[in-house]
């Protein structure tokens, strides 16, 4: 944990497989080779929506919590509440919530051929968002995987929870103290859609939050369109008032990830980037 914000307030989530296809923490052997993003490693496997086969499309549906929501299993976000918890104490609306969620998922939309849509139906949703039941961080991502899809690993479920006592804030304004909403459900989307922490900044999925880039930077781009290809056009974008088709798995279980600078519980397969 930092001890103040002067360098950065601290993406702490929990982070798996430190070395994937070579695209690690760039250091003075592999700099010439680093390519700015990594994979997530789930049980020793890449990870991603609908197939494990690299650039192919996928569509998955989100949904906001409407009620208290337990997953038992889940190895983070396994007790979620509404996400009015979270943003209501910032004087943030629903209106501006939703919007900012939407615009979070439009980012990796615009550059890679993965889409999303809302879906009323809480149960069935690919990701679910809302806010901790038992305060922790800053904000964090479950993974769950398919059950039965062998070495090759399809991600069944994600969970994106929001701390409810941290105070939040739509827009930069320099105060590191206070994340920005869209930027950090965007990196939380990240997590939900196959990518882990690359390094300590200077892109979107990097661990430490300074407000140096508003958007994906070249390695966030590279990863999302390694794992689903890239965006042929703009033919469909999340939108969070239009309800779409809800997917049928089920979460079992899960890996966390995401932002944080309090204290984390320990996975037999993550090490703190600290």
């Amino acid at each position: 944990m930092l001890g103040g914000v002067l360098q950065g307030a601290l993406f702490a989530g929990l982070v798996t497989g430190l070395a994937l296809l070579g695209y690690g923490v760039a250091g003075a052997e592999d700099a010439k080779t680093f390519m700015g993003f990594r994979l997530l490693d789930l049980e020793n496997q890449t990870v991603k929506w609908r197939t494990p086969t690299f650039g192919r499309s996928a569509i998955a549906t989100y949904a906001f919590a409407t009620a208290p929501v337990e997953t038992p299993g889940a190895r983070n976000c396994g007790s979620i509440l509404p996400p009015a918890a979270a943003y209501t104490a910032s004087k943030i609306n629903k209106r501006q919530f939703r919007s900012e969620v939407a615009a979070a998922f439009r980012m990796w939309e615009k550059v890679a051929d993965i889409t999303f849509r809302e879906t009323r139906d809480t149960r069935a949703a690919g990701i679910l968002i809302g806010a901790q039941a038992r305060p922790l961080g800053r904000a964090f991502t479950n993974v769950a995987l398919k059950a039965g899809t062998g070495e090759k690993k399809v991600i069944a479920r994600s969970l994106i929870c929001l701390n409810p006592k941290q105070p939040w804030k739509v827009g930069f304004d320099g105060r590191l103290g206070v994340y920005d909403l869209r930027y950090t459900i965007a990196h939380e989307i990240g997590h939900a859609i196959g990518l882990d922490h690359p390094s300590a900044a200077g892109q979107l999925m990097s661990y430490r939050y300074d407000e140096k880039q508003p958007g994906l930077q070249p390695g966030d781009i590279q990863g999302a369109v390694l794992l689903y290809g890239p965006r042929a056009s703009t033919r469909r974008f999340a939108n969070a008032g239009t309800p779409g088709v809800p997917s049928s798995e089920a979460n079992r279980g899960g890996w966390p990830f995401g932002i944080g600078d309090g204290r984390v519980t320990s996975s037999p397969k993550a090490v703190d980037p600290r």
